[in-house]
């Protein structure tokens, strides 16, 4: 068989693919025809044929009982799923039924299609994986200048990333910026450890964990204090009320809370100040804190100050709208949206980490019934006791996956997915700023499962919505949505590389893309809803620190070049490179221990405990520790809970833990000894 062009949906960077084949299996590499990754392919992307073929995917629906599976029928499946969907609306009310979708299946067309399902069905309550990624990082940006900053990489004389690890996360990216400071572009990461991604940084300020905001202000008060700042945006909202705010507050207490040396700052300030333009990346790392949302704000307001030109335009195709969606049945509010009102008013679905309350406590309402499309939030959602017990309470629980998760052990109904080399969706690059429409098609069969448009279709008839989902299949609905784009999907499908450009509206970039046109330091919008329309520090202190009886910082998200979060752990190239979980800690903090390498120690938090090894490493902080996430025989989840959550978003509180740690056997001595104050 020959190379067939698609895309890859391994992570957002979307590289384009040929896939291959033959006896020894799915073969996969970069396609230099590509108009964006140019034949870049990452160490996942190349073996994600792994993933595809194993033996280990699920193959057929099967329905629980008590602790038995019994295969059934894709007819007889969607027959029950149906069924109890309808009787949980009939008993419950419409709002009790919840459409979640993660990320496993890496199929971005079907958030449009569960979307427009769960709506069309007359529930709020289509709730996502971006409850705890990605959108407060994307909020905070928008409600300041109007988007997410993309680079010039041709431009920029500087790149800030700021809790991020594209070395991992976003590899092709990361080449890019390397290529950047082979030209002489600065690159400095901010980073309680010592990542990748710092090992190739100009500078690498290791802040203290939880503290971002803190340094963000500072290097805001230094461009006001000390460097020229473009005119435009005296004029900007609040551009005076963040004056009064900086000047209020001296460098000396806002380092004191960073763990920044000042003559550590100052360099770091010259190095920013001195390279302008500048770009600034932020991750998740700064996210899931309960002071992320204004932690990022500050981090947002330094980026128009590095660079008044980059307007964050982004570029979206002209696809045609789902139909129906201006006939969708009325609706009371989805769970979250009393509590975290901007977060479910600006993306139209409900916050996931109310979940448990609406299962166990029926607040705001009870929620009764459930569809997990290609998600693991038994494993991967904070409070792992509160989620294991929330989803054995649901009346009924459908998955939708490659393998049988944790979540999925749990469901009553489980259906077997297909792979992204197994559908067709239209991807855009708009995003990016890349006015490219790709094309992800069905380069290998496998028969094991159903692409999501042809369950969502075949669902939405037997919940009678087909008017909804009108198509015989997604390549019907497709040829409908590219109507009027310039661009066909018969020509798609003949593209080399399985993209081609089109025509956007661009907006004027002599204005940002806020309500008022302006740069808004202090918001408005957040000042209406009751939060503070500046990054004020008040905002952006932990709601508790180290200290006895938890001395060190535990970030639990550290990045792992083979995994995927709790994905690829079954691959036999990806799972070779890290084959258990470990603990990272400085070796003088273990020294102090009494730990060696390679010894089993427990972590203790205020919500549970775990036993895992450790291993020195001199690239965390004295006072942190560092552990990857997406483990089941060691869940980070079991030293998290659903006690606090970022006021404005709702992100959960998954790190920057104050925990402890101590050899198994000698407890009370890893409770006493904490790590010394220095880094």
């Amino acid at each position: 068989m020959s190379e067939r062009p698609t895309l890859c949906r391994v992570c957002s960077e979307n590289c384009g693919i040929l896939v291959k084949r033959d006896r020894r299996g799915t073969r996969i590499r970069g396609n230099p025809d590509h108009p964006v990754s140019k034949g870049f392919l990452c160490f996942r992307g190349k073996n994600y044929g792994e993933v595809h073929d194993a033996n280990t995917r699920l193959d057929s629906p099967m329905v629980r009982s008590g602790s038995h599976w019994t295969k059934v029928s894709w007819e007889d499946a969607l027959g029950l799923l149906a069924e109890r969907l309808l009787d949980a609306r009939e008993r419950h009310g419409p709002q009790s039924v919840v459409f979640y979708k993660g990320e496993s299946l890496k199929h971005q067309e079907i958030a449009r299609y569960m979307q427009h399902l769960s709506f069309g069905f007359g529930t709020p309550n289509y709730v996502s994986v971006g409850s705890l990624c990605h959108h407060s990082s994307a909020f905070s940006h928008a409600l300041t200048y109007g988007g997410t900053a993309q680079p010039d990489l041709h431009r920029i004389r500087l790149a800030i990333l700021w809790g991020t690890n594209p070395a991992i996360s976003a590899p092709r990216t990361f080449l890019d910026l390397k290529k950047a400071a082979g030209r002489g572009m600065k690159l400095i990461v901010v980073d309680p450890s010592r990542t990748q991604s710092a090992s190739h940084a100009d500078l690498h300020l290791s802040v203290r964990p939880g503290s971002d905001g803190f340094l963000a202000l500072a290097f805001l008060k230094h461009a006001l204090e000390e460097e020229t700042v473009s005119p435009e945006l005296a004029s900007s909202d609040g551009w005076e009320e963040l004056n009064r705010l900086l000047r209020r507050v001296s460098f000396g207490s806002l380092l004191e809370e960073t763990g920044i040396e000042v003559e550590e700052f100052r360099n770091a300030a010259a190095m920013i100040f001195e390279n302008t333009p500048g770009w600034i990346s932020t991750g998740l790392g700064l996210e899931l804190q309960p002071n992320g949302f204004q932690s990022l704000r500050a981090i947002a307001c330094l980026q128009p100050v590095l660079d008044p030109r980059n307007r964050a335009a982004g570029f979206r195709a002209p696809l045609k709208p789902l139909p129906g969606s201006d006939r969708y049945p009325p609706m009371p509010p989805s769970i979250g949206s009393q509590r975290w009102p901007l977060y479910t008013g600006s993306l139209r679905e409900g916050q996931g980490m109310q979940l448990t309350r609406a299962i166990l406590r029926d607040d705001p309402y009870p929620v009764r019934a459930m569809l997990v499309a290609g998600g693991n939030p038994v494993l991967t959602f904070p409070g792992t006791r509160f989620q294991t017990a929330a989803y054995e309470k649901l009346d009924f629980l459908a998955v939708v996956d490659l393998f049988m998760t944790p979540t999925a052990r749990k469901a009553h109904l489980v259906l077997p997915a297909a792979t992204f080399l197994e559908t067709v969706e239209l991807h855009d690059y708009g995003v990016v700023g890349k006015p490219y429409l790709g094309l992800v098609q069905p380069v290998a069969p496998s028969n094991k499962g159903r692409p999501a448009w042809q369950w969502i279709f075949d669902l939405a008839r037997r919940l009678e919505l087909s008017a909804l989902f009108p198509w015989k299949d997604n390549r019907e609905a497709l040829m409908g949505a590219l109507s009027g784009t310039g661009v066909t999907l018969e020509d798609l499908e003949k593209s080399a590389s399985a993209v081609l450009p089109y025509s956007p509206e661009v907006s004027p970039e002599t204005t940002w893309r806020t309500r008022t046109g302006k740069v808004q330091f202090y918001s408005k919008e957040l000042a209406a809803l009751g939060y503070s329309g500046l990054p004020v520090p008040e905002d952006l202190r932990l709601p508790v620190s180290t200290g006895a009886p938890f001395p060190f910082w535990l970030s639990t998200g550290d990045r792992v070049l083979g995994f995927q979060h709790t994905q690829f752990r079954n691959a036999p190239t990806a799972g070779n490179l890290m084959k258990k979980p470990i603990l990272d800690i400085h070796p003088d903090s273990a020294a102090r221990l009494g730990v060696r390498d390679g010894e089993k120690v427990a972590v203790t938090s205020r919500y549970g405990r775990l036993e895992i090894r450790a291993a020195l490493c001199p690239e965390v902080r004295r006072d942190s520790l560092r552990m990857s996430h997406g483990w089941e025989s060691c869940n980070a989840n079991d030293l998290t809970d659903s006690e606090y959550f970022d006021p404005v978003t709702g992100f959960p509180w998954m790190r920057a833990l104050p925990v402890s740690v101590e050899k198994i056997g000698e407890r009370s001595r890893g409770r006493r000894d904490g790590p010394s104050p220095s880094k």
